[in-house]
């Protein structure tokens, strides 16, 4: 209902922008449209809030050893988790590594893992194909995603999203001689954890515009 409230007053004050034929206006509707929320894009999934969630990342590599890159995505997308859905409480990560160490790193049951680690719900991310050079001199990541969310209590798929391929930068890239590697990994799990993270918490469609401007900065 307040939601509704919020767009019924935006409404009503963009049609006396528009009666006005006032341009200042569109300004002032700008600027209100931002301070009451208006202006963000909903998640798709919204079911994490008063929720204890676990985060676990699945790569190529997973099945075989502790892949660093994993572990990175995973802290990534929780770090933007906690702060951005409200009341989410996080399994710590100790507690699925551990349960992976004693079940194994070969096939993973998410409702038998959650269960046993007392989660409500569990975010599955299975990372594939991830590539970070294009060429031998270009850093340009690539991989597909696969975004799965387990209710643990009633014991079934609640949600399920694919990124078929995700790309940073999506324009150009970054030259072999001006960074590393390892830079280069944590810039793109970077990126791609604000993709994933998006998905379940609501967002300014601005901050979506030159993403690769990041780059300047590294």
């Amino acid at each position: 209902m307040k939601s509704t409230s919020f767009h019924l007053l935006a409404f009503l004050l963009l049609t006396g922008c528009v009666l006005l034929t006032q341009t200042g206006c569109l300004g002032l509707l700008s600027n209100f449209m931002h301070a009451v929320g208006a202006d963000r894009i909903p998640p798709e999934y919204d079911g994490f809030e008063k929720s204890k969630v676990a985060i676990v990342t699945m790569t190529d590599q997973s099945q075989y050893s502790d892949d660093v890159a994993a572990r990175l995505l995973t802290r990534k997308v929780s770090d933007i988790l906690s702060m951005e859905v409200k009341e989410m409480a996080l399994v710590h990560d100790e507690a699925i590594q551990q349960w992976r160490d004693t079940h194994g790193w070969e096939t993973i049951d998410y409702l038998e893992m959650g269960k046993d680690i007392k989660a409500e719900k569990l975010l599955s991310i299975e990372m594939t194909d991830m590539r970070l050079r294009d060429g031998a001199t270009l850093y340009r990541g690539r991989a597909a995603i696969v975004l799965t969310v387990y209710d643990i209590a009633a014991e079934k798929v609640v949600f399920r999203k694919e990124i078929d391929e995700f790309t940073y930068p999506t324009q150009a890239g970054q030259y072999t001689s001006e960074t590393t590697e390892t830079k280069f990994r944590k810039l793109f799990l970077s990126m791609l954890a604000k993709k994933i993270g998006r998905t379940f918490h609501s967002y300014d469609f601005a901050d979506t515009v030159a993403l690769d401007a990041s780059l300047a900065s590294q």
